[in-house]
């Protein structure tokens, strides 16, 4: 490198810091749809369908980002609320962003807090194919109730047995002259799950991070 290439390095630094390999997650983005309820807010959740992946959970309506198709990540959300609730793109208006949630088994997840300017849920157009059923809660109710904390344990593996038996390496160790140590698994990162419970609904994982960080930014300005 001579100094015409440090010059160069210099004016390709980011103004915006990203994540690196980014790339290779499976990259996603949620609308965090908020509705006026006699007076109140209230989150809008959806039951997802039991033909499609994760069945039976619930969630915010949102999926996996386009890029031949949407600008960026808000497009991504707005776009896939259309596919699911019918709301038109003039009847949602975009807070802001909230920080991306990010899971360590591959997938990160953008997400846009808006409200939805309808007079009622019967207004929304469920998409049947995607969507069991949706339900509202009382922004309120995160509030004063703290979720309950669970956790994974996520360790790593330099290689993996096949349901034959047989061993795939991943990551050669021995070729590489590597630590002996990481022929085993390693790691002990303890991942926290959230989990609310409302009437009968279990609110858990990606989805109920982003409530924990909602309600923190609310008491956070009070």
């Amino acid at each position: 490198m001579n100094y015409n290439d440090l010059t160069k390095l210099k004016r390709s630094f980011p103004k915006n810091i990203g994540i690196s390999g980014r790339d290779e997650f499976f990259n996603s983005s949620v609308l965090i749809p908020l509705i006026l309820i006699e007076g109140e807010y209230h989150f809008i959740f959806q039951k997802r369908s039991k033909n499609i992946s994760q069945a039976g959970e619930v969630c915010f309506p949102g999926g996996k980002i386009d890029d031949e198709i949407d600008k960026d990540s808000e497009e991504t959300a707005l776009r896939e609320t259309y596919e699911e609730f019918s709301i038109d793109r003039d009847k949602i208006n975009i807070m802001g962003r909230v920080d991306t949630v990010f899971s360590p088994i591959g997938a990160m997840v953008d997400g846009y807090v808006g409200t939805v300017n309808i007079k009622n849920l019967k207004e929304i157009k469920i998409n049947l194919c995607e969507v069991e059923y949706i339900f509202t809660v009382p922004v309120s109710f995160f509030e004063n109730n703290k979720p309950e904390r669970y956790y994974v344990e996520i360790k790593a593996k330099s290689s993996t047995i096949d349901g034959n038996g047989k061993q795939n390496i991943l990551l050669p160790v021995k070729k590489l002259n590597l630590p002996k140590i990481y022929e085993e698994p390693w790691g002990n990162y303890k991942y926290k799950i959230y989990v609310y419970k409302y009437n009968g609904e279990v609110i858990w994982g990606l989805t109920a991070r982003f409530i924990f960080d909602i309600i923190k930014m609310l008491k956070n300005k009070r």
